[in-house]
This record gives C-alpha cells, sequence and structure tokens, in this order.
C-alpha cells in the first residue's frame, strides 16, 4: 500500500487540456517535488471542450512520471460501479508502481448524475448509495471473488484480482456524521476541502468548518474504537474562503494554521487562468516550505 506520509504538498491538477499540455503540468509538479497529484473524477464540468477520463489520464500521468503519487479527487457513484471502479483501481496501482489513491465521494446532483439518466437521489439516498459503494469496493479490493448484493449494486464472483497483491489506499470525502462513520471504518486517508459556509451549520468560514468536521471525525473514530490520530487529514485549499497561491505569506499561514487545527497534509489547485505564471512560482516555493 503507498504510504501517506505527513509532510509535503498536493495539488488538484486538471483534465482539461491537450495530453502534451498535461504532459508537461504532470512532470513540472514533479520536478518541484509535489507529493502527489489529483485529479477530479467527473464526466463533464462546465461545459469545457476536453475533460479527460481520470482514469485514463492518470495512467497517461503515472507512465511520463517516477516519483509523483496520483489519485482521485473524487470517483463517486453517479457514474462508477464499484466492479469497474476497484478493477481500474488495481490496475493503476499496478501501473504507477503503487503511487495510487483512490479517492471516493458520495457525489452530488448536475450533469454526471443525469449523464446516465438516473431519477434525482435524495441526500440520504445519495449516502446510503454511497455508504454501499465504499464497502462492495473495499471487499473487492480486499478479496479474492467476492459476491456482493446491495440495494444499488451487486457483484458475482468478481476475479478482479484483489486480495492477491497489496491493495491501493481509499480516502474518503466526507462533511457530515454518516460519512465520518464511514470514514473511520473503512478510510486510509480523510478528504476535505475549505469549503464554503453550509447554511445548516453555524461555521461562519471554512476555516471554522473544517474545525467542526474535524470534530465530528475524532467522534466518529472513538466510536469506531479508532484512535483518530492515525487517520491522515488532507485539505484541499482553493475552493472556498482560502487562497494558499496569493504570496508566499499566505501559503505559510494556511499551512501553520490548519497544521495547528490537526490537519496533516494540505493540498492547492494546480494554477488556471491569467495569473498563472506567478502563482507557479509561488507553488514551487510552497512545496519548498511544506517539505521543510
Amino acid at each position: 500500500m503507498s504510504e501517506l506520509v505527513d509532510g509535503g504538498l498536493d495539488v488538484v491538477m486538471w483534465p482539461d487540456r491537450p495530453w502534451p499540455d498535461l504532459r508537461t503540468e504532470w512532470q513540472h509538479a514533479e520536478r518541484i517535488g509535489i507529493g502527489r497529484g489529483w485529479l477530479w473524477d467527473h464526466l463533464v464540468l462546465a461545459g469545457r471542450p476536453i475533460w479527460h477520463d481520470a482514469y485514463v489520464a492518470l495512467s497517461a500521468a503515472a507512465a511520463v512520471t517516477d516519483r509523483i503519487g496520483v489519485g482521485t479527487m473524487v470517483t463517486a457513484p453517479n457514474f462508477r460501479h464499484p466492479v469497474t471502479t476497484a478493477k481500474a483501481a488495481l490496475s493503476l496501482d499496478a501501473v504507477s508502481g503503487g503511487r495510487f489513491v483512490l479517492g471516493l465521494g458520495a457525489g452530488g446532483g448536475g450533469a454526471d448524475a443525469d449523464a446516465l439518466g438516473a431519477p434525482p437521489r435524495s441526500a440520504a439516498e445519495r449516502h446510503r448509495r454511497f455508504t454501499e459503494f465504499v464497502e462492495h469496493t473495499h471487499r473487492l479490493l480486499t478479496e479474492p471473488a467476492p459476491t456482493v448484493t446491495g440495494q444499488w449494486f451487486t457483484a458475482r464472483n468478481a476475479d478482479l484480482g484483489g486480495g492477491v497483491h497489496s491493495r491501493p489506499p481509499i480516502a474518503v470525502a466526507a462533511t457530515g456524521p454518516r460519512g465520518m462513520a464511514l470514514t473511520a471504518a473503512r478510510a486510509d486517508l480523510w478528504l476535505t476541502q475549505d469549503v464554503a459556509k453550509d447554511p445548516r451549520v453555524a461555521a461562519p468560514t471554512a476555516y471554522a468548518e473544517v474545525r467542526r468536521q474535524l470534530g465530528q471525525l475524532r467522534e466518529a473514530c472513538e466510536l469506531a474504537g479508532r484512535d483518530w490520530r492515525t487517520l491522515p487529514r488532507l485539505v484541499v485549499l482553493g475552493y472556498g474562503d482560502e487562497r494558499p497561491l496569493a504570496s508566499t505569506e499566505a501559503f505559510r499561514d494556511c499551512l501553520g494554521r490548519y497544521t495547528e487545527l490537526g490537519i496533516t497534509r494540505l493540498a492547492v489547485l494546480w494554477p488556471r487562468g491569467p495569473d498563472t505564471a506567478r502563482q507557479l512560482d509561488v507553488l514551487e516555493q510552497a512545496a519548498a516550505i511544506a517539505c521543510a
């Protein structure tokens, strides 16, 4: 299983350009010392003309690099099945030489959910489906030929190669009590982001929201009999309130605050847009700071 060590800096990469351009970005990320490149696993996003399949793009990235880790941020059951997900994860783990992390999330509404013509799902239905998705995928990765049945997914004597060799780590994205319980039971890494304020809770900032989530994670681990300190915890900065690549000082501030909060690893978004060159300079310095 890949090592999910503390320290260092991860990035969330993009699959939205011709492959020669993306290859250059992945090699650049490895050259400046990025620990792992995560990739969104979506069918479509915001009408971009290019949006590559995550597993194909990650396999290509692994083939043109030597050290940088690769991972999905995140695979969801909106258009993935546990059998094909587990098979792709085992193959990508082998292709990458053990550098792959399987990031899993519940998925929301929108284009990905609508693409296969499925009816709308409530939040409770999406959580039950996600729980089944994670449990089935875990079994398919760890057992030689399991038969699994459920409300949402079925597999019969699925001889995928699971249980023969060490499986890739599983990262679970969770923000609420039920997701935290699933994380405590099955995850090798917890994922979250600097989310905007959730109107259902009192957290006024993304930082406060992450702090609230960490409290729920600790409670879930205690109930599961797991020491929460042994579970690596990653937050992606740049979606919401935080601007970690605004300057090296901004990155140092984010690193200090979130490390003190209990986060063990940071990830930022690979720069895009008119400020790309300056942000790439900051990113290179940030990678050195995080590894110091």
